[in-house]
């Protein structure tokens, strides 16, 4: 079967999420450092209230893979093209970033003169683990994600209708595991670092399966529409972004509480609400991308669209740009502390999105780099 319609739309998603990755980043350090004072809340707030973005991407490499491959015979020539081109535009520039990072943090912390052999087996422990900076474990998710694709496409190939109950599998598989993972590491039966690993994010990766399955029948629910409204969808959008906001408040306040008041309550809580908020973040960024595309070919949204092709690369060098940029001297009261991380968070974006951007016109090679270059408007095309 050829390929699909593209969704331009997609790219706008990826935009917004990779905003709220560098939020993240970009507000790391300031919840140490504004602790106690009147900073503290906002910053938190926009740390906690962004998490939902690594969530959001795995949700999105769900939809993207089963949009394109339900309806695709499972042959090994099908899966030998799949596993090809991610071992080119995924794993090859995780490998280079993964040495870039390892030679940075090798030269700031002037560990150069550390025995080969030592050095070597962190390297390779690094490129196992995604732990050759603190961004890289997402690659190492995907990667099982990738592994596991296959025969979670041919389960719903098999019984379609499985694809409706897939979010469902994947919270009780996601769930199972954090409830196995809490109480069984308290009883000191092991120790696992379950932000790594893929069950931790199936929830996400299975709705995003569920909706591309659906995607022709869902859309009418899905995409904000004049039409919706008059319909009466209206009212479930509108409780649908309430719960959105809602959710996301109730675990920026629950981490406030815990480190204001040092508030013990059961983990569980945070797990709980933040899940919630990134499951409803899937939905809420994919109906705010329709709206922004819907806007026209603005300026706004020929950027956004250019970003999310960049997104990747955004992803793999923005990290190197932010901490040269903290390297700079910075002195002032708190307005000049906000706008510093503020100016942290743009150096990121804007550095990385202006890179990335001239290095896919330029360089011919910049799949090495940055995977696979953005694609040019087409009618039909891989989402």
């Amino acid at each position: 079967m050829g390929n699909k319609e593209r969704i331009p739309q997609l790219d706008i998603f990826r935009a917004i999420a990779i905003f709220a990755v560098l939020a993240i980043h970009a507000t790391s350090r300031t919840l140490a450092e504004t602790l106690d004072t009147s900073m503290f809340h906002p910053f938190l707030f926009i740390n906690k209230f962004s998490q939902f973005a690594v969530p959001s991407f795995v949700f999105l490499s769900g939809f993207v893979l089963f949009y394109n491959y339900i309806d695709r015979p499972l042959s090994g020539k099908t899966l030998g093209k799949f596993y090809s081109r991610r071992m080119i535009y995924i794993i090859v520039p995780y490998v280079v970033f993964s040495f870039m990072y390892f030679a940075l943090k090798m030269t700031f912390g002037h560990t150069w003169d550390m025995p080969l052999g030592d050095m070597t087996a962190k390297m390779w422990k690094y490129l196992w683990t995604g732990t050759a900076y603190t961004h890289l474990y997402y690659i190492i998710i995907i990667i099982q994600f990738y592994l596991l694709f296959p025969l979670l496409l041919w389960c719903l190939q098999k019984v379609r209708r499985l694809a409706a109950w897939a979010p469902v599998i994947g919270l009780a598989l996601q769930w199972g595991f954090v409830l196995l993972n809490k109480y069984m590491t308290n009883h000191g039966y092991w120790q696992l670092s379950k932000g790594s690993l893929a069950i931790t994010y199936f929830s996400y990766f299975l709705l995003g399966a569920a909706i591309a399955v659906y995607y022709g029948s869902l859309k009418r629910w899905l995409i904000p529409s004049r039409e919706g409204w008059r319909s009466g969808k209206g009212g479930v959008w509108i409780l649908l972004w309430l719960l959105w906001a809602a959710a996301g408040i109730i675990h920026v306040e629950l981490w406030f509480n815990n480190y204001t008041k040092k508030t013990v309550i059961n983990s569980l809580w945070y797990e709980g609400f933040s899940n919630l908020h990134a499951l409803l973040s899937c939905v809420v960024l994919l109906q705010l991308s329709f709206l922004l595309y819907g806007a026209g070919r603005s300026l706004l949204t020929r950027m956004l669209i250019s970003i999310g092709a960049c997104s990747f690369g955004i992803y793999l060098l923005h990290p190197a740009l932010l901490f040269i940029y903290r390297k700079l001297p910075f002195h002032g009261g708190s307005l000049a502390y906000t706008a510093a991380i503020a100016g942290g968070w743009l150096v990121a974006l804007v550095g990385s999105w202006l890179v990335v951007a001239l290095v896919f016109r330029y360089v011919k090679p910049a799949w090495v780099l940055f995977g696979s270059a953005p694609q040019k408007p087409k009618s039909k095309a891989m989402v």
